[in-house]
């Protein structure tokens, strides 16, 4: 931060930002969100099913307009032959694609997505493609789009999976509004932790460790530097229990941008715990779920080299493997 100020640069908040960093004409991966336009009432599928119902899984059945964009999602390949669509979901109010643009081009991303929801607009007009959208016919979509860069090879299946359950996961929301939520979760081995706030963002497919250590060259201080502003502008997830100051002023240049964050803490919650200052704030934005690796204690915690080591393994294994919730 305050040591590299022109890699931890404020981020402009906006959903629909693209990344500085990044060439849009690039071979990549990219998870894509549009959002229904103003005034499109009509939604684009309907959400069935029962969460943890094996016979009657969440899913989301497309609408005829649903229709419409699905048919026009595998239409991009026609306009633009090098891309892939490998997964999609279509929502009753907005939809996801993972997008894999697979060499190098001549047109930028949003090329793409711009011929899109104009090839979309005009079926949902019944118009034809020699037409030019009516400026009166409004969008059906909104204005932008949102995606997410897939940064590393690893990330992909998840990727794919955070599309695909969608609708398991708003089925979730609608039934525990509110991010005031306390849960017990389990991690690979089993071991039991306790956690308190959006428990969604363990399914996040970018979960990125933060840890800072005396033995880090300058140019991997950078490098991890980079990759923490790269992994807050591109929607993914903090994890660390921001020990050290250095640290600490990841977790502030995170929280002051808009950052999603997974704090690992030295205590368990009290029976009627409910979380303070900018972590009420955070809990409240959906931006935080604080992780217990202890059961609560009312005693003083003395902070150990045995107990900072364990809490730096426990953001590890959120990283790679995530944990489960009881």
């Amino acid at each position: 931060m305050r040591d590299i100020p022109s890699y931890f640069r404020p981020i402009s908040q906006n959903g629909c930002r693209r990344a500085s960093w990044h060439d849009y004409n690039s071979r990549s991966i990219y998870m894509i969100s549009i959002n229904r336009g103003p005034g499109i009432w009509t939604p684009f599928s309907e959400l069935r099913g029962i969460p943890g119902n094996h016979d009657w899984p969440p899913t989301a059945v497309p609408t005829p307009t649903g229709r419409i964009i699905g048919e026009c999602i595998s239409a991009i390949k026609l306009e633009f032959p090098a891309v892939k669509i490998l997964r999609r979901i279509i929502m009753p109010e907005h939809l996801h694609f993972v997008l894999y643009n697979t060499i190098y081009s001549d047109y930028h991303l949003g090329d793409v997505i711009n011929h899109f929801k104009g090839e979309c607009t005009r079926r949902f007009y019944g118009l034809t493609g020699k037409q030019s959208e009516p400026i009166n016919f409004p969008s059906l979509f909104e204005k932008g789009y949102h995606d997410r860069i897939l940064i590393k090879k690893d990330q992909l299946k998840r990727m794919k999976d955070y599309v695909s359950d969608n609708p398991r996961r708003r089925m979730v929301r609608m039934a525990n509004p509110g991010f005031f939520h306390r849960y017990f979760i389990t991690d690979p081995d089993g071991i039991r932790y306790e956690a308190y706030g959006n428990i969604q963002l363990l399914e996040d497919f970018d979960i990125e460790p933060v840890k800072i250590s005396r033995k880090f060259s300058a140019e991997e201080l950078r490098r991890r530097k980079i990759t923490w502003m790269h992994t807050v502008e591109n929607g993914g997830v903090l994890v660390s229990p921001f020990i050290s100051p250095a640290e600490k002023r990841v977790l502030d240049w995170a929280r002051d941008n808009g950052g999603r964050l997974i704090l690992i803490t030295d205590n368990g919650f009290g029976r009627n715990h409910t979380p303070k200052g900018w972590e009420h704030e955070l809990c409240a934005e959906g931006r935080l779920l604080i992780v217990a690796s202890v059961l609560h204690s009312t005693s003083a915690i003395t902070l150990t080299r045995n107990a900072c080591l364990a809490m730096n393994a426990l953001a590890e294994t959120i990283s790679a493997h995530g944990l489960r919730s009881l």
